[in-house]
């Protein structure tokens, strides 16, 4: 099996948190078929293998990733079937989150108006059950079936229930098999009604999230009964910064890169979050991106 790799490449661009670092090795999939053929060539190469979404949701703490990185660039979408209420639509696991919602909303296509502003790819939405809350809307809701790349770089078909989504959590995050593509049904409902909703959960993310900067997103889950991002503020952390990581004014569950920030200042940093919080609410705070 051979792909076409790039050796020691500088990958901080990838990353929405952007902290400089490089990939061992490095693949670009655009097709499923690169998708697969990245996967096997891992397992004979005996590889450690990183796909990269929309590269949100992760936090990088070190200065070379091991082993193969692939960017999934596999962007595909296509209705299946439809009847007078509802449609069956195809969408790879490299197919931009806004994009989709913009699409689909146009088209009055009622399933992702509430994640407008979400970064990010299906693939990852669906690795990590990405949600809204104002209502309460999950990426996986509408999802009816998918095709997979299992842990020996076997295509396989499974159903919604086999992902067992739950709060920030897909069976894939045990699993590690590769999202290919993703089988949603769709309710057809008035375009302008559901403009209205996109925009209502925009405007409202913008209103309490930090824009324009570079960022992961949520850093820390909530725990039950509680903010992570209040618990966060009530320790005095709002502001606060090791080297150049600073946690949101706006929002103290995001932790803003303000140019050029470390590896080991962000790790400094959330250890003093995760401290802070402990010593003052005694609890035991779990990131919500992921930790590389």
């Amino acid at each position: 099996m051979k792909i076409n790799l790039e050796m020691n490449k500088d990958i901080t661009s990838l990353f929405t948190l952007k902290i400089k670092t490089r990939a061992e090795y490095f693949f670009e999939a655009k097709t499923r078929e690169d998708l697969i053929s990245a996967k096997k060539y891992s397992l004979e190469q005996k590889l450690p293998l990183l796909i990269l979404a929309g590269g949100s949701n992760l936090a990088i703490t070190k200065d070379v990733i091991p082993g193969l990185v692939v960017k999934n660039s596999y962007s595909q979408s296509k209705i299946i079937s439809e009847d007078a209420n509802h449609v069956l639509l195809s969408v790879s696991s490299g197919y931009p989150v806004s994009k989709l919602v913009n699409e689909t909303v146009e088209k009055g296509l009622s399933g992702f108006q509430y994640h407008k502003g979400l970064p990010g790819t299906v693939g990852g939405a669906i690795y990590n059950n990405s949600k809204w809350t104002k209502p309460l809307s999950s990426f996986g809701d509408n999802l009816i079936e998918a095709y997979l790349v299992d842990k020996n770089g076997n295509e396989k078909k499974v159903n919604k229930e086999y992902f067992q989504f739950a709060y920030d959590f897909s069976i894939l995050h045990q699993t590690k098999e590769i999202l290919l593509e993703a089988i949603f049904k769709l309710t057809k409902k008035d375009p302008e009604e559901l403009k209205n909703q996109a925009v209502k959960a925009l405007d409202y993310r913008r209103q309490t999230q930090p824009q324009g900067v570079f960022t992961s997103g949520c850093f820390f889950q909530n725990v039950s009964g509680g903010s992570a991002g209040e618990m966060i503020d009530k320790a005095g952390l709002k502001g606060f910064c090791v080297g150049n990581f600073q946690v949101s004014q706006k929002h103290a569950n995001f932790i803003i890169n303000t140019g050029n920030g470390k590896p080991e200042d962000l790790k400094k940093l959330v250890k003093i979050i995760k401290d802070r919080v402990k010593e003052k609410f005694g609890v035991e705070l779990k990131e919500e991106v992921i930790l590389i």
